[in-house]
């Protein structure tokens, strides 16, 4: 979960995480229309930009031979330095463990942080899912 609210630099850095997030555990909220576009970077990997009035993130997706995402990477703009000033620094992760529940595909294991793809990358989230329910689909409205 990401709340936007605070300051405008917190917004933007909520919004980066927004978007990671949904492509690391729903990826169909992410299927292609109104402030989503995605682009092919070649065999192995795409790029999916969403908008969302002033804002806006550009995530790079690298799937295996299967097709599922195994690492996400992006600029995320935050203050995660030593100097604590605010800016577009790599942040990522990488997805493993998938495992089917109810017909969606879904990874098990997921691991994310800042400075992703350098010597100083940290990775503060680490998640080993135990297990997946989705609620009954009782054909009602909330």
């Amino acid at each position: 979960m990401a709340r936007l609210g605070g300051d405008t630099n917190h917004r933007r850095a909520a919004f980066g995480r927004y978007v990671a997030e949904a492509v690391f555990w729903t990826p169909a909220a992410l299927l292609p229309g109104s402030g989503v576009v995605w682009d092919m970077i070649d065999g192995n990997s795409a790029r999916v930009t969403v908008s969302r009035g002033a804002l806006s993130q550009s995530v790079d997706v690298y799937v295996n031979a299967s097709g599922q995402p195994v690492v996400v990477q992006f600029m995320r703009w935050n203050n995660a330095n030593p100097e604590k000033i605010y800016g577009y620094q790599p942040f990522g992760g990488y997805l493993s463990d998938f495992r089917e529940v109810q017909g969606f595909t879904i990874p098990f294991r997921v691991e994310a942080g800042n400075q992703f793809g350098t010597d100083t990358y940290f990775p503060f989230f680490r998640a080993q899912l135990k297990a997946v329910n989705f609620p009954a689909n009782t054909g009602q409205s909330p």
